[in-house]
This record gives C-alpha cells, structure tokens and sequence, in this order.
C-alpha cells in the first residue's frame, strides 16, 4: 500500500519558531480536511526545515479534485502570509556527499537523489530519505 503523497518545497529555510506555527497549522488544516464531506485521513510534517509533506491514506476516502485544490489554497495562503514560495518547482532537496540535505535549484543530474515537488509516492520519499516502511 501507498499513500497519497504531496510536497511542498520552500524557497528558503524555516525557523524553528515557523516550523511549529507551520506544524500548527497544518495539524489544524488536516484535522478538517475532507473529501465530499467525509474526513480524510491524512497527517502531515515539515522536512528538514524546508519541506512541507502531507500524507492522505485512501484507503477509505480518496481526496477528491475539490479537496486537493483545498491543499493547494491553504500552502498558497500560508506561504504568503509567512514570505515563502512553496510553489516553485525548481526549489528541490538534495543530499550531498556528507548526507546532509541542502535546499538547492534542479538539477537533471541530482534527479534520482532529489526530493522535489513532482513527488506523489510516499514509498518513494521514504526511499530518498533511507527510512524502512512497512504497510
């Protein structure tokens, strides 16, 4: 099983103080978030300071056009309020040699080892980020 995945990439680092007030919202956001009026099970984090990950398990209710434009208006409106552009697709994350995670530009060569905004498959972060998931 794979969940429903979407990523948001800022332009710039977040503070600690935005990643809670991030964090907080987005929690608050989820918990309402539904789909032909059904609650959709979903959870949400930022990622390395720079990522915004939200989650949807469809196995009971799938997000519908309506509520993915929801997910769209929401990132758009806190990305203004707060001064980032999570809606530039050329903003990636890449792991350098060190395994350290840098914000970066696309590059065609860090392609595989990127995390970007086209990402839709949680296994496949999870791939990118080394971390074992078992359904």
């Amino acid at each position: 099983m794979d969940y429903k995945t979407w990523v948001f990439i800022a332009n710039r680092i977040f503070t600690m103080e935005e990643e809670k007030f991030i964090s907080e919202q987005m929690k608050r956001f989820l918990s309402q978030w539904k789909s032909h009026g059904q609650p959709l099970e979903a959870k949400g984090y930022c990622l390395k300071q720079a990522v915004l990950v939200l989650i949807a398990d469809e196995r009971a209710v799938k997000a519908s056009g309506c509520s993915i434009d929801k997910i769209n208006h929401w990132v758009r409106s806190l990305g203004e309020s707060m001064g980032i552009d999570f809606f530039d697709r050329f903003n990636v994350l890449v792991e350098n040699e060190d395994g350290v995670w840098t914000l970066e530009r696309f590059n065609p060569q860090n392609t595989n080892k990127a995390i970007t905004a086209n990402l839709t498959s949680y296994k496949e972060l999870n791939r990118l980020l080394n971390v074992h998931v078992s359904n």
